[in-house]
């Protein structure tokens, strides 16, 4: 056999193999293709879309017992399977007006809870009907019994729970109580001469006021519903500075507000 023979059946079986695979790769991507995009029977098609219309029934009626967002994941495949049918893509938008309205009214519920949360938190940081600790942490697991993720409101929370602590380390004493024990105290110490008392006195009174420079007014006179009449505007480290200095104290609370912490950002005072 000539070397130019054997070179043509060479390339005959090589070409004859080629042919082969391409034949091969043919039928697998064909066969691949009608498994992922044949089309359905008509028979198939209507079961499908009779069982799409099952589950929108429900989810339209507001009878779902799913959750929203479980109910959204329905309505979105059953969309993407775009079966272009007049009456299901109707119910698939009445559908989707349905839980539109749904997410909005649970957000405006949510944020209804966290504005009443956080009304009753500030209330409970001011305390201003001399709660106790216990009577406080009652009504704190409630609020956090809503689990409301909201930051605002888990700030307020530690705070409230700092507050409780604090009620619970400490003798119960009424902030009004608290304040005018001070100033007595503080009196008393300048009087005695004891500097350092005064000053520790007048640290931690200071601890109970938002800042050192919180405004102090002093009535000293108020009759009926008038406006009162004020001395000279100060402040509270001033006024205890001053009772250091005058080792008397002369005036009892009247008044006062609170910030948010439950510190005092106003005081008023009255002539005894």
């Amino acid at each position: 056999m000539h070397m130019s023979e054997i070179c043509n059946k060479v390339k005959t079986i090589q070409w004859q193999h080629f042919l082969f695979i391409l034949l091969i790769a043919a039928v697998t991507i064909g066969s691949d293709g009608c498994k992922t995009t044949g089309k359905l029977s008509k028979k198939e098609r209507k079961a499908q879309i009779e069982n799409a219309k099952s589950q929108l029934t429900p989810i339209i009626n507001g009878t779902s017992s799913k959750s929203l967002e479980q109910q959204q994941k329905i309505v979105t495949d059953i969309k993407a399977k775009n079966f272009k049918d007049p009456q299901l893509d109707e119910m698939i938008s009445q559908a989707q007006e349905v839980l539109k309205k749904a997410f909005a009214d649970r957000d405006m519920q949510k944020q209804q809870k966290i504005d009443s949360a956080r009304a009753e938190l500030l209330d409970m940081l001011l305390n201003k009907d001399n709660k106790s600790a216990d009577e406080l942490a009652k009504e704190l697991a409630v609020i956090k019994a809503l689990n409301l993720g909201d930051k605002e409101i888990n700030d307020l929370i530690a705070k409230v729970e700092q507050k409780i602590a604090g009620m619970r380390n400490k003798p119960n004493v009424p902030l009004k109580n608290q304040l005018e024990n001070a100033f007595q105290g503080i009196a008393d110490a300048g009087k005695s001469g004891n500097s350092v008392q005064a000053s520790t006195l007048i640290k931690s009174t200071l601890g109970l006021f938002s800042f050192d420079d919180v405004p102090v007014m002093i009535i000293i006179y108020r009759e009926g519903n008038s406006p009162p009449d004020y001395d000279k505007p100060t402040t509270i480290k001033r006024y205890l500075n001053f009772v250091m200095d005058q080792k008397v104290s002369r005036n009892a609370v009247d008044n006062y507000s609170l910030d948010s912490d439950g510190k005092i950002k106003e005081l008023e005072l009255i002539k005894k």
